[in-house]
């Protein structure tokens, strides 16, 4: 895809200076960095997400699992407290 556009003011700052940092190579560089942070940001988030969803839920389903069999207690936070000798 050729694209032409123009930037004034703070946004053509920022390239220029990204550009002379040597962050990028090139103006155009600079940009398609900006897109692929922006889909980092926001488009591979979801999938991050849901990832991370599916294996609360498998680690969820394990300790239930655990304390079904009566290997993994859970006790209330007061109860905790006590087992460890907070003091109050």
């Amino acid at each position: 895809m050729n694209l032409t556009v123009r930037f004034e003011g703070h946004v053509e700052d920022v390239i220029e200076r990204l550009v002379k940092l040597g962050i990028a190579s090139t103006k155009s560089e600079a940009l398609r960095l900006g897109v692929l942070r922006l889909e980092q940001e926001y488009l591979r988030g979801g999938e991050q997400e849901a990832l991370f969803d599916a294996w609360a839920q498998k680690e969820a389903q394990r300790q239930d699992e655990l304390i079904g069999r009566g290997k993994m207690t859970v006790y209330s936070q007061k109860e905790f407290e006590k087992r460890v000798g907070k003091k109050k």
